[in-house]
């Protein structure tokens, strides 16, 4: 027989899922002799034999790789036969030039929930159970490759029994690096908040009503029995958090059925690895209490995703409140001294282990739309997955925005994003930021070429790429804020020509030195060019005015009447606040003019009732949206779009809604009608604009496009007008997916 020799070259997600061991098993099944290695490339493998059975080797690696693996690139040469007589797995290496994917996190799989549930399993009741199908991986990962070793798994020296299946090739747990048991792993501890152990039962603490502190896979939780409301509303007391949502970890798919409308799809990526929160709508006969998504029509639902969370539940118990352990603002908490330090006062126990945490890791947030996960966070289960890029380009590294932040670094044809740190205005959220730096710089051993970030002048994460690419002794490049947004949303779309874009969101630092919120551009990676954008108003300075709807609605309905009696009448509470709108209305030194189109959705949210302070980003417009859902089909409001060198949308039907609501109209239809007149304005600017610039493609970006409602109807009404409508589908809409977008129109300046 002649024999055949090759060399292939995988890269992707293909450490810590099992890829070695599949191979193994793959080559023995062909009669294939050779070897396979984990490097900082990936992985690479010599395989000897028949020439077809070499082929049928790589055509079936190709075709059913392992459940969690991914590849991304594999490429196979011929070379010479060493004579090999059997299949092994050599001990992984270090390589110079890295090309590596990192593992997330991955829910519990059936197999280990099977043996955790089996009183005859050595792992019954184990709360650390995983194998090559599941478990920790990106949280627990200190350096590259992915080994015991270079994991806070190291500590934990594996006994005769897990050793055997940690070294047998035909086992599930075959180099599976946080493989444990009761007998050599991490061991769970219930204590009191001076850290003292405490014999006690964790369900009964949750039934009587208790708040407890988990240690989970990438942070700590704050839990409590969401059937019980006085331990909600004591939860939202303690941790000071007025009205954002708390996420729910349901025992069961029946448990979500009961309390919100669930389609199969919803049910698919509910189940899925990633296990994310997902958010559904509330069915009317929940009996769950209004202080979990106060003002909202929907919940953030989640399934457990480790042995320890499914041992929170029984009969009795079916719903929990599961949020993060944070202070409000700071960064997720991960170590056990910091737990007892800040939650003392918020949990009354604490559930403990000595499993180190290395990287934080967030639930994360996605919606079902277009049936596919429309990301609102993206973290645990998908982070630090690479996105392809269209092409290849040099190694870049990005800071994103200050706000929602994430960064970014780029080599070949692969961007890997991080985790998201919150905002960096808070001191411990920037140190968390710096130290991810550090880490995936070190992890994937990239050295930028160039530094992107946004042209802020005061952001804190344009100054920390001034410094680091002076430090790299590398350029600088500055990258607008919502052209980020743009580029963002191609390249999450692989494409590479050029189309329009809209993007709609709270703030951004224009070209022109004013606020910028509602623009459409036209252009590619080299060139965008802004064609249309929202009339501009005046907006008074300062962040501030983020937080109060009624003074927003206030200014827009003086600037457009000038009778204060009429916008006191439309909003009764803002007597007190006229003698300062009318100083802002007649002053540039007041107010800075603006475009934004979160601000206008927060004045529409105030002309519907909501005249209260918020307590977190986007609740005006979240309590609108929700408004909306609850209407009939409406007909928009007079609306009028002027042509031009920038073609602009008037915000002044803003006008007759108050009109309407003086009428009596009910908020609900004031609300829908809104949300119809910009879905229409904007399709309509849309239409103009592709036939002048001969496209029919249109990406979208921006927070303003996490609401539901809108994007739905936008994406119908423009496939009925023969246009396609492009949404994020790989990092999220909002500030969060800067980051690439800046990496792009950076590899081509």
């Amino acid at each position: 027989m002649k024999r055949s020799a090759a060399e292939i070259k995988v890269t992707g997600i293909v450490q810590g899922v099992g890829f070695r061991p599949h191979v193994y098993r793959l080559a023995n099944k062909l009669g294939l002799a050779g070897w396979i290695i984990n490097t900082t490339n990936g992985v690479t493998i010599r395989v000897e034999g028949r020439a077809k059975d070499i082929k049928g080797f790589v055509r079936e690696l190709q075709t059913s790789p392992p459940p969690l693996a991914y590849i991304e690139s594999l490429r196979t040469k011929k070379i010479q036969p060493e004579g090999y007589s059997a299949f092994f797995i050599q001990k992984s290496s270090q390589s110079l030039d890295a090309d590596i994917s990192i593992p997330p996190d991955v829910g519990t799989c059936p197999d280990c929930l099977k043996e955790y549930n089996d009183p005859n399993n050595r792992r019954y009741g184990y709360p650390f159970t995983n194998c090559v199908n599941c478990g920790p991986r990106f949280s627990i990962i200190r350096a590259s490759p992915y080994d015991r070793k270079n994991t806070s798994m190291n500590v934990f020296k594996m006994c005769a029994d897990c050793a055997g299946e940690y070294e047998d090739p035909a086992n599930r747990r075959f180099h599976a690096e946080p493989n444990a048991c009761p007998t050599c792993g991490p061991q769970l501890l219930l204590t009191l908040p001076d850290g003292r152990a405490y014999n006690g039962d964790i369900r009964a603490l949750l039934k009587a009503g208790k708040i407890l502190a988990v240690k989970g896979i990438g942070a700590y939780h704050l839990a409590c029995d969401a059937k019980n409301d006085k331990a909600v509303r004591l939860l939202r007391k303690r941790k000071k958090r007025q009205t954002k949502p708390f996420a729910l970890m349901c025992r069961d798919l029946d448990v979500v059925r009961k309390n919100c409308e669930l389609s199969l799809k919803e049910e698919e990526l509910l189940t899925s690895p990633a296990r994310p929160i997902l958010l559904l709508k509330k069915r009317q006969t929940s009996m769950l209490c209004d202080e979990i998504a106060p003002g909202l029509d929907t919940l953030g639902v989640m399934l457990p995703y480790t042995p320890l969370h499914y041992g929170l539940f029984d009969d009795d118990i079916s719903i929990l409140v599961m949020t993060s352990a944070n202070i409000s603002g700071d960064p997720l908490i991960i170590a056990e001294k910091e737990a007892y330090s800040k939650l003392g006062f918020l949990a009354d126990f604490f559930v403990v282990n000595k499993r180190e945490i290395v990287n934080r890791a967030d639930d994360s947030v996605v919606m079902l739309f277009m049936d596919m996960p429309y990301f609102i966070r993206r973290a645990r289960g998908y982070v630090p997955r690479g996105i392809c890029l269209p092409y290849k380009v040099e190694p870049i590294f990005a800071v994103g925005g200050d706000l929602k932040s994430t960064f970014a670094y780029t080599y070949d044809k692969k961007a890997v994003i991080s985790q998201y740190f919150g905002d960096l205005d808070n001191l411990e959220n920037f140190e968390a930021f710096k130290e991810g730096v550090r880490f995936f710089g070190e992890f994937l051993q990239i050295k930028p070429q160039s530094v992107a970030c946004d042209i802020h002048p005061g952001y804190i994460s344009t100054r920390f790429a001034s410094a680091y690419a002076k430090e790299l002794s590398v350029p600088l490049i500055k990258v607008q804020h919502h052209k980020a947004h743009f580029a963002s949303a191609m390249a999450d779309n692989a494409l590479n020509e050029s189309v329009l874009g809209v993007i709609c969101d709270g703030t951004g630092y224009g070209e022109d030195g004013t606020i910028w919120g509602c623009e459409v551009f036209h252009g590619n990676y080299q060139e965008i060019k802004r064609v249309g954008s929202l009339e501009s108003f005046l907006q008074p300075r300062g962040d501030e005015i983020i937080k109060y709807p009624l003074q927003m609605a206030s200014v827009l309905l003086y600037s457009l009447w000038k009778d204060e009696d009429k916008v006191m009448r439309v909003l009764p509470g803002c007597k007190r606040l006229l003698p300062f709108v009318k100083a802002q209305v007649g002053s540039k030194t007041l107010c800075i003019e603006s475009s934004s189109c979160g601000r206008l959705f927060d004045a529409a949210a105030a002309i519907c009732g909501f005249t209260a302070m918020v307590s977190y980003e986007g609740e005006a417009a979240m309590r609108l949206e929700s408004l909306a859902h609850y209407s009939p089909e409406v007909e928009p409001y007079s609306y009028s779009i002027h042509e031009g060198s920038i073609m602009r949308l008037s915000w002044g039907f803003l006008s007759e809604m108050a009109d309407d609501k003086l009428q009596g109209t009910e908020a609900s239809i004031l609300a829908a009608r809104f949300h119809t007149t910009f879905i229409n304005a904007l399709a309509e600017m849309v239409s103009k604009l592709a036939v002048k610039y001969k496209t029919d493609k249109v990406v979208f970006s921006g927070g303003t496009f996490q609401n539901c409602f809108v994007i739905k109807r936008l994406a119908e009404r423009l496939k009925a007008m023969d246009i396609m409508p492009y949404f994020h589908r790989q990092v999220p809409t909002n500030d969060s997916g800067l980051a690439l977008g800046q990496l792009m129109i950076a590899a081509n300046r």
